[in-house]
């Protein structure tokens, strides 16, 4: 099992709820995919129904969980490969709005 603590990483949010990471994401992404859970990112095990991943830039936003401390939003800079691998298997959420 991957270790978040591998990767450089920027904690966004802090010890929120569900509703709130995913408005996070959305309004900071310029585009937003929902992933299964047990979806990995870099080998970091994401969980949940249905989990938002964001993309801005290169950058990749996430809902992170965890155990003890709540959920998180992180993100994680030059992510390409990520990011393209996303597009390939994941349909974008059309019904997702920037909220303004």
């Amino acid at each position: 099992m991957v270790c978040l603590s591998e990767y450089k990483f920027e904690i966004l949010l802090k010890h929120a709820n569900p509703k709130e990471c995913e408005s996070f994401i959305k309004e900071h992404s310029e585009e937003t995919y929902l992933v299964p859970g047990g979806y990995k990112i870099k080998g970091i095990f994401l969980l949940g129904t249905s989990i938002p991943i964001g993309f801005s830039g290169n950058a990749i936003l996430f809902q992170f969980i965890k155990p003890c401390f709540g959920l998180f939003v992180l993100r994680i800079e030059n992510e390409t490969e990520e990011i393209e691998k996303l597009r390939e298997r994941y349909k974008k959420d059309k019904n997702i709005k920037k909220i303004k």
